[in-house]
């Protein structure tokens, strides 16, 4: 799903919810700034594939709440 249409209309305090949990909508858009324009969940070992034109990354809740 595009990471874009996630956080359409969302300030940057909520939280997005997405199958088994929820994210900060600032987390997300501190992604797409990376270049991250898609995420994939896979809810058996609770981690998130992200990719865009020229990276992708696989990162659980808790490395996305707290990335720099």
């Amino acid at each position: 799903m595009r990471i874009e249409d996630l956080i359409a209309g969302k300030k940057d305090q909520e939280e997005v919810k997405i199958n088994w949990t929820s994210l900060p909508v600032a987390a997300l858009k501190k992604l797409m700034k990376d270049g991250y324009d898609y995420l994939s969940f896979y809810k058996e070992n609770r981690t998130f594939s992200l990719w865009g034109k020229n990276c992708s990354a696989c990162f659980t809740e808790q490395q996305i709440r707290e990335r720099p």
